[in-house]
């Protein structure tokens, strides 16, 4: 039974008279015909307990049984496994582009899948036609011919699509990785060739991978790790089924080996390859994998320096407007700390390699930083936009501003860690009492920092604004708010004073958006405007995706100002907001007042 169906059995169980199907229909927001057809299901499903589903036309429907009867059916609920339709929907559309890219040069049909999936033959075509929009970005179409249906495409697209989409669907299915695993040994035909069984097919390139860290002294990071290993994989696969990298290609840009010893290093990895799989591969392959290569974060000291000591214009210029914008989109100071510079670039490098040669990976805390750190993800999203048309690159994927959003953050930790707060202890006028509250403060909170001791008198003399914590032992008369404490700090002073410096980091780690004088009003075009009109305002390329069909458009200008469009496609209302902007303050206003 699915999750539906289980819900209405639950129903049907706590309920004690006759309720009628639109009752029911109503809970679980369906028809009442699919009641009725559920309620055929759970019959079925519980004839063995002894139940009953009594039906009175007129009246409802009931379930009819005994405690014994009732013990035994609990029993059976807590036994099934619950099926999520729309995650089973997910789940074989993945499987099916999956199993499409990786036979590629054999035929499928519908009525096959259909047969397989236990699902209508038009359930099949909507999954074709699902699949069809996914594979658009890698410029792959699924062939749909008398001999049956499959993917066609170059061999880079079919390879990229590959990776991702597997990457994607372990998320889903970690347990897939070994179905991948049986299936990638029936394709290389593993026991005619003689080759290796499952387990060591896998342990080959990850020795393999072992072995070049070890060559290399480096440490190759999670996730590109993973990334490399499933690209040789796949390669492997792909070669001994005859699916080679077109030398000739268009898509085959010409490549400048800037580092020999990963070049290489690739050379090593496609020879061991050769030997091991009794194959013969083309130039393009090694360029493949160097590709790769270059494009991973490698963790060792001396790449660090040789980079430092080439200071490549193009990577140093990208992380400072990097770190200048976000300084002033954030309100932050970033651009004063030298080490996040240091750390930054050393990502950056190979992510503008990854930008350049179309490589692509995944980063499993997208969804967190989505939902912990909102609008700073789309604020630093809009700042890489904003450098990569700088630098007329193409805009990196989500998964990259998450990476990098992660650097800013880490930045901030490091300085809630290191952040005094700035405290002006206030006593009646005992100059020992006061010494003795401060020595307790300095040896109980070592990240208080006492600026000054005065007595109560002297308070107006003092630029409060300009002080974090103000700690009293009598009563002020001041509009800014205090703590009031006493000469000993007793246990419950001890715990508001923390409580009160958590609020001050929390305030301090949250960015102020908006400065006085950057309020946001957003103006109204005209409604549902034709997609053609649209289109004449502004270019569909530089339109950047937020969330829940919400686009951004920004363009530097003397004025501040933020219209609407809204857009009717598919019967779903499309909001386009065009920024105006003059500073970045205002540009990183309106975006937090579109995001809200």
């Amino acid at each position: 039974m699915n999750k539906r169906q289980i819900d209405l059995l639950k129903e049907l169980i706590i309920e004690d008279g006759y309720q009628a199907i639109r009752h029911f229909s109503h809970i679980l927001n369906v028809s009442g015909k699919t009641i009725s057809k559920d309620l055929d299901e759970i019959e079925k499903f519980i004839h063995s307990s002894g139940c009953k589903i009594d039906r009175k036309q007129g009246i409802g429907v009931k379930l009819n049984y005994t405690s014994s009867q009732l013990e035994y059916l609990n029993s059976l609920l807590n036994s099934i496994k619950v099926s999520d339709s729309d995650h089973d929907l997910e789940q074989r559309r993945i499987e099916i582009l999956l199993n499409l890219l990786i036979y590629t040069n054999q035929y499928t049909n519908i009525q096959k899948l259909s047969d397989k999936y236990m699902v209508s033959r038009t359930s099949i075509v909507n999954d074709l036609n699902e699949i069809q929009h996914q594979l658009d970005k890698y410029h792959l179409k699924v062939s749909k011919t008398l001999k049956g249906t499959k993917i066609i495409g170059s061999e880079i697209n079919i390879r990229k699509a590959l990776v991702s989409i597997l990457q994607e669907y372990v998320e889903i299915n970690p347990k897939y990785i070994t179905k991948y695993q049986d299936m990638r040994h029936k394709e290389l035909r593993i026991g005619e060739m003689k080759v290796m069984l499952k387990e060591r097919s896998i342990s080959f390139f990850e020795n393999l991978l072992n072995e070049l860290e070890k060559k290399l002294k480096i440490v190759i990071y999670e996730p590109y790790y993973m990334n490399l290993l499933t690209h040789l994989i796949i390669m492997t696969g792909r070669i001994i089924n005859g699916n080679y990298i077109n030398e000739n290609s268009a898509l085959s840009e010409t490549v400048i080996i800037e580092d020999h010893e990963l070049y290489n290093s690739a050379i090593y990895i496609i020879k061991e390859i050769e030997k091991q799989f009794d194959i013969q591969t083309n130039k393009e392959e090694s360029i493949y994998i160097y590709k790769y290569l270059i494009s991973v974060r490698l963790g060792y000291e001396g790449h660090a320096k040789e980079d430092n000591n080439k200071s490549n214009f193009v990577h140093a210029s990208f992380t400072n407007s990097l770190i200048n914008i976000v300084s002033q989109m954030l309100g932050i100071s970033y651009h004063l700390k030298i080490s996040l510079y240091d750390r930054l670039i050393l990502h950056i490098k190979p992510m503008l390699n990854r930008l350049k040669y179309h490589i692509h990976i995944k980063n499993p805390l997208l969804k967190d930083f989505l939902l912990e750190f909102e609008e700073q993800f789309y604020i630093t999203k809009i700042a890489c936009y904003l450098v990569c048309r700088k630098f007329d690159m193409k805009m990196i994927k989500d998964d990259e501003v998450a990476y990098i959003l992660s650097y800013f953050i880490s930045e901030n930790e490091r300085n809630l860690e290191t952040m005094k707060i700035k405290t002006l202890v206030v006593c009646h006028s005992g100059y020992g009492t006061s010494q003795l509250l401060t020595t307790r403060l300095k040896n109980t909170f070592p990240n208080i920092d006492v600026v000054n001791v005065i007595p109560s008198y002297s308070v107006s003399n003092i630029d409060l604004n300009a002080i974090d914590l103000i700690i009293s032992t009598v009563n002020l008369d001041i509009e800014n708010p205090y703590l009031m404490t006493s000469v000993f700090l007793n246990h419950i002073d001890k715990e508001n004073i923390k409580n009160c410096i958590e609020l001050i980091q929390n305030n301090k780690k949250t960015p102020h958006f908006c400065k006085e004088g950057q309020l946001v009003s957003i103006e109204t075009a005209e409604m549902h405007k034709d997609v053609e009109e649209i289109q004449k305002l502004f270019d569909k390329k530089e339109l950047i995706y937020l969330k829940e069909q919400i686009y951004v458009y920004v363009k530097s200008d003397l004025k501040d100002l933020v219209k609407r469009y809204t857009l009717m496609q598919d019967k779903l209302e499309t909001y386009i907001f065009v920024i105006y902007y003059s500073n970045y303050q205002y540009l990183s206003s309106a975006l937090r007042k579109i995001i809200e």
